[in-house]
């Protein structure tokens, strides 16, 4: 069941742009405009973990072969997530496939962010953004009080408006959920009896969020329990770019929804470590160092619009093939 109307671009300036906001959401019809993935503007993240023996941080360009850097990992933690992982199309579509209880509460959060990112800094655009649904209970406890400090400060935090804590629906009730739940309190918890409230109520909770939103506090999904615990908690310690005694993170695996299925299942996994020097390395030129990084970080984003779009390729071939089959 689909809603009848369609999503504004004017209103949607997250959730949609101007090629995406006209057309029947069907990506075997005609009239459905896929985006075209490009890279994000200034996107700071890159995969500290290249190298496949995971035994020092690395650097490679397009130039030179991947050489260590001066930073070794004195610290790693790492979990896997389960999620579930839609398209714009399917905000018109009802659970388990869609999003339509929550579009309302989605457009007042998102409305005036733009785009965090899909994967790896790419902006897919169009029906062919992406957002992950969890969960709240499912999501670490450090991350659920980040993601309410956020929305609960007074000032303009930057991570406002990242992640939309929603109430659950009853979609046989026709249910709609029009507020973040963190809307709907004026203020934050204060006295233990208002937080162990708050708390008892996640389980009545999901969070829906593009994942680039991760990276902006990647550290903390993996912070509890590990040999680490207080400096991945530290988000002063987190930075794009390893330094001494700086925390690096990174979404380093992930799956895809098996769409042509009908499935929204996904899993991605979160990985951090605390860095050191390594004296026995010389001290390389900082800007050669940083030249190689940034040639590195191009390429692979170059390397995942490509391969985005052979993904969304693969996508609607299977779903044309599941209509002409049913047909």
């Amino acid at each position: 069941m689909k809603t009848t109307s369609l999503l504004s671009a004017a209103t949607y300036a997250y959730l949609a742009t101007v090629a995406s906001a006209v057309g029947p959401a069907i990506p075997e019809t005609a009239e459905r405009l896929p985006g075209k993935p490009d890279l994000m503007p200034n996107w700071p993240w890159r995969n500290p973990f290249a190298d496949p023996n995971n035994t020092r941080i690395t650097i490679s360009s397009e130039s030179e072969a991947s050489a260590p850097t001066r930073f070794v990992p004195t610290c790693s933690s790492q979990r896997t997530f389960r999620a579930t992982e839609y398209l714009l199309d399917d905000l018109q579509e009802l659970p388990p496939l869609g999003l339509i209880p929550w579009v309302e509460a989605l457009r007042k959060t998102f409305t005036s962010r733009p785009y965090p990112g899909s994967w790896d800094g790419v902006d897919p655009h169009g029906y062919d953004r992406n957002m992950l649904m969890m969960e709240y209970v499912d999501v670490p406890i450090k991350v659920r009080r980040w993601i309410e400090e956020q929305e609960w400060s007074t000032a303009a935090a930057k991570g406002k408006g990242l992640f939309a804590v929603l109430a659950k629906a009853d979609v046989e009730k026709g249910e709609k959920v029009v507020a973040t739940a963190t809307s709907l309190r004026e203020k934050k918890p204060e006295t233990e009896e208002e937080k162990k409230e708050w708390r008892e109520g996640d389980v009545n909770r999901v969070v829906i969020f593009a994942p680039g939103a991760l990276y902006e506090n990647a550290p903390l999904w993996v912070a509890e329990g590990s040999e680490c615990e207080e400096t991945l908690s530290d988000m002063t310690k987190y930075t794009a770019k390893p330094t001494d005694g700086a925390v690096v993170a990174y979404p380093v695996d992930k799956t895809r929804a098996n769409r042509a299925e009908g499935k929204r299942e996904m899993e991605f996994t979160i990985k951090a470590q605390v860095l050191k020097v390594d004296d026995s390395v010389p001290e390389e030129d900082e800007q050669q160092q940083d030249k190689g990084e940034k040639a590195d970080q191009f390429k692979t984003q170059v390397e995942k619009v490509e391969e985005f779009k052979t993904q969304v390729e693969e996508v609607v071939e299977k779903v044309k093939t599941a209509v002409k089959d049913e047909l």
